[in-house]
């Protein structure tokens, strides 16, 4: 900062003036000057106003750095810095477009400066601590560690404080006078609450007083609080969840998902929730998280509801309890390398989705599964097991099955005949290999909700529940022969371990008939068989291209790959082992003592000898690339796969041709996928037998090589603004600007449920369609299925989603939604609408986009769950 020789520089500093010699710097150059300015008045009363006796300069060194000048009282105890100043002391860091130092006070001042245009520039930015402030201008004593600040800008969490007038105190707290509170991160926020006075508790709270509600700078007086609280903790707190009020016709008025959640330490959490509903139904809900770093993780939802509806006595009256048992756990891969224990729990009553689904997901299954396991491999062996406890239910029949448990020993390939250290060519027995599985499981059938509780009652559970051991030792090798086939022997030793069996005894009743009745026996049985068996394979890979003379057609390829295999099995019988024996009742057939064992019983077979075909093609053209001048070519697949497979049996005496199967995949336009496969029966099919004959289609039916037993064709069609007119990495960003997060707003809504991926692109489409053909010979049997989804971005702010499907049996649409979304920068609306259906329902929602400020909201909905009984 240069003038003239005499000429007194003007520093924005306030009241009485007077005349003090001091040193300017700048530009390097050291120039003695007489300067005029204007002492310091403070405008907090705590700060002092005079140096008392016996305190001390700074106690700590002072860093500071000005773009534009730097100027020294002569004394040494006062700095003015100008442009872009940086002031750091301690954990100190201030900066600004003018900082004034005044060392023997221990004061800082900081200011912006306005330009031509009277626009503010350079604003204070204090920080300490990691907390950040911004200002029009800031008064502070590093000293006593208080402050005066005028107009605060500070962020809290998802937050952010505004205030006219601001003083801070040595515990970093922060009193206000005239603030905002807003979750919108502009300088003139959108929205936020008008706080005639409050208090700044770092990493706690905000503590307000009187507050109303501002939008768009219209004050909304009805929408007031005496009082405010804003939790800013960044660590885990305990305290109450507010409770969503509404009604349903069934169950009336209710307050929901209301409780308290328990922030018991950094490793695991517990939220306790519940519904009240005013004609009676309630629901108590469990949850908590637990995780332990580089070891494992998970949750458990517990959940147990009493539905009721309507009024006692009317026909329309239900009651009836439903529960829910959710718990899943992940370990690290990294925690115990050779072992590893796993669950995925999903355990409930049968209408608990029907009454209590909070997702469309939910509502729509029919079933469930769970399976807790545990594995463990023995290092530097072939050798592992496993444990598995499983569960499987069909919530529209009420079945439940059940594995508990299932356990496993196994033994990976091994090759006994093999030398440790190999020389030279291996012999052919080197390369026999064997391997072993052992399995034991006992497992339920025939299970309801109604026969558990029965079961229960009655301690006999173990009535529904089956088992037994299965060993399995296959040995086999695999060699080649005249260099073109492969020959693959095999046997198979399978042994089953039962304890019961099932006896059928010829008994006469009192009336002297005769009855057939069913024993069991306990015990330990048996029931083993040896299978054998060898293959060859012949296998070879045929090319076929054919070129054009055409500027953009170039070539079509065809590789056809056919495969020709045998493979022979002996003749087992196995009624000399009891394996069988004559049915009592009937002496015709027969019937096997362990026809309930749940690894079966050895079939008889007769002698085998199939001759196995199959051909696999593959079509591709080859076209000219005029947008990729380095490519000049392209291929195009026009027939990504075209299979044709059957057998012939040279043993059976009759139908000796197995059933040909087909199948076919290509994509058309890279958006266009169809799949088909069809099963055709080379023989004829007497409508007067009803049954096959061993005659010839063809012959029956000239023209018509095959009779179609079974089909399908299915495709997808899926196209979206990006596949349709292209678009770049910029383009995308572009289109994703301005978009909306919804998962991080608490407000209910088919966004949530479906989890759609918001704003990314302006439009999406989805086709699936199905078509399937059956035809046994006494019924043909056509089935089509068709689903469609999609969503229309208007605007990089609106949304449209859709999701439907139509049922051709039923001749209607099938579960349908409609899902409006409007981005308001800070708050977000939502309309979610199911016109017809079981579900038919709607949901209105408008809300703050800050989970601090969830419950900032309005929602008007009909419930779904009004339809459900």
């Amino acid at each position: 900062m240069q003038g003239a020789e005499n000429e007194p520089t003007k520093l924005p500093i306030r009241d009485a003036s007077f005349i003090l010699d001091t040193v300017s710097i700048a530009n390097d150059t050291l120039k003695r000057d007489t300067l005029a300015f204007k002492t310091l008045k403070y405008q907090n009363d705590s700060l002092p106003k005079k140096r008392p006796e016996g305190s001390s300069i700074l106690k700590d060194k002072v860093e500071y750095t000005a773009s534009d000048s730097t100027i020294y009282s002569i004394d040494g105890k006062k700095v003015y810095l100008f442009g872009d100043a940086t002031i750091t002391y301690e954990d100190i860091e201030l900066s600004a477009a003018y900082i004034e130092v005044d060392m023997e006070e221990n004061i800082l001042y900081a200011e912006g400066v306005k330009d031509s245009l009277g626009n503010l520039s350079g604003q204070p930015v204090f920080t300490q601590d990691g907390e950040t402030m911004q200002a029009t201008s800031l008064t502070y004593n590093v000293k006593t560690e208080k402050g005066f600040i005028r107009g605060l800008y500070t962020e809290q969490e998802e937050g952010y404080l505004h205030s006219e007038s601001t003083k801070k105190d040595p515990n970093n707290y922060i009193n206000l006078n005239k603030g905002k509170y807003t979750t919108c991160e502009l300088e003139h926020p959108h929205f936020y609450m008008a706080i005639s006075r409050g208090k700044v508790i770092p990493n706690k709270a905000i503590v307000a007083g009187y507050s109303y509600m501002v939008v768009e700078d219209v004050p909304l007086f009805p929408i007031m609080v005496p009082f405010g609280f804003f939790p800013t903790s960044k660590t885990r707190a305990s305290g109450f969840i507010i409770p969503k009020f509404g009604e349903e016709n069934q169950r009336g008025l209710y307050l929901r998902q209301g409780g308290y959640y328990f922030a018991i330490n950094d490793y695991v959490d517990l939220g306790i929730k519940g519904d009240v509903y005013s004609k009676g139904s309630w629901l108590v809900n469990a949850q908590s998280k637990y995780k332990l770093r580089y070891k494992f993780s998970g949750n458990v939802n517990l959940a147990y509801s009493k539905i009721q509806y309507g009024e006692e006595g009317d026909v329309n009256y239900g009651n009836s309890n439903q529960y829910r048992i959710r718990w899943t756990h992940t370990q690290d891969a990294k925690a115990r390398p050779n072992s590893n224990f796993s669950a995925n729990v999903n355990f409930t009553s049968q209408n608990e989705n029907r009454y209590n689904s909070t997702t469309s997901e939910d509502y729509l299954s029919n079933t469930t599964s769970s399976s807790i396991s545990y594995r463990k491999n023995f290092a530097n062996t072939p050798f592992s097991t496993s444990m598995n406890l499983r569960h499987s239910q069909n919530n529209k029949k009420g079945d439940v099955n059940f594995t508990l448990p299932q356990m496993t020993m196994n033994m990976s390939r091994i090759f006994p005949f093999r030398k440790k250290v190999s020389m030279g060519k291996a012999k052919w027995y080197e390369n026999i290999g064997l391997t072993y599985a052992g399995n034991f499981e006992n497992k339920s059938d025939g299970l309801n909700d109604t026969l558990m509780q029965q079961a229960f009652k009655e301690g006999n559970l173990g009535d529904y529940f089956n088992n037994g051991i299965k060993h399995s030792i296959p040995i086999g090798t695999s060699f080649k022969l005249f260099k073109y086939f492969s020959l693959s022997p095999k046997i198979t030793l399978t042994d089953r371990m039962y304890f019961e069996r099932s006896m059928l005894e010829l008994k006469t009743t009192e009336q002297g008939n005769d009855t057939v009745v069913e024993k069991i026996e306990n015990g330990f049985y048996n029931v083993y068989d040896l299978n054998s068996g060898s293959g060859i394979n012949l296998e070879t890979t045929v090319y076929g291209m054919y070129t054009f003379r055409n500027n953009w057609l170039k070539a079509i390829r065809h590789v056809a790959k056919p495969r020709i295999s045998f493979s022979y099995t002996p003749e087992s019988k196995y009624e000399e082992r009891g394996y069988y024996l004559i049915n009592p009742g009937d002496s015709t057939k027969t019937y096997s003592p362990y026809r309930y064992g749940i690894y079966g019983v050895p079939t008889n077979t007769s002698k085998g000898g199939n001759i196995g075909f199959a051909l696999n093609n593959n079509v591709e053209m080859k076209v000219a690339n005029k947008k990729d001048t380095v490519n000049e070519e392209t291929k195009i697949k026009l027939l990504e796969s075209l299979n044709f497979s059957s057998s012939y049996n040279m043993m059976a005496d009759s139908m000796n041709w197995s059933n040909i199967s087909m199948s076919a995949r290509t994509t058309l336009f890279k958006v266009l996928s169809i799949t088909m496969s069809a099963t055709g029966d080379l023989y004829a099919f007497d409508d007067s037998l009803k049954q096959r004959v061993n005659e010839f289609h063809y012959k029956t039916n000239p023209g018509k090589p095959f009779r179609i037993t079974s089909a399908r064709a299915s495709t997808g069609f899926s196209l979206n603004s990006k596949t349709l007119f292209g678009g770049g990495k910029e383009k995308d960003e572009e289109e994703r600007e301005g978009g909306v997060d919804l998962g991080s707003a608490d407000i209910p809504g088919v966004y949530d449920q479906y989890a759609y991926d918001y704003f990314d692109i302006p439009w999406n489409v989805n086709i699936q369609y199905a078509l399937t053909y059956t035809n046994t010979g006494l019924k043909t049997d056509v089935t089509q299925s068709l689903s469609f989804t999609g969503d229309l971005s208007l605007t990089p702010k609106w949304k449209i989603g859709f999701r439907s499907g139509y049922d051709f049996e039923a001749s209607d649409f099938s579960y349908t939604s409609f899902n409006l979304s409007r981005d308001l920068h800070c708050w977000v609306a939502t309309l979610s609408l199911i016109p017809f259906g079981p579900r038919q329902s709607y949901n209105f929602a408008i809300g703050a986009k800050s989970s601090v400020l969830a419950d900032l909201k309005y929602n008007k909905n009909k419930s779904w769950i009004d339809n459900a009984y």
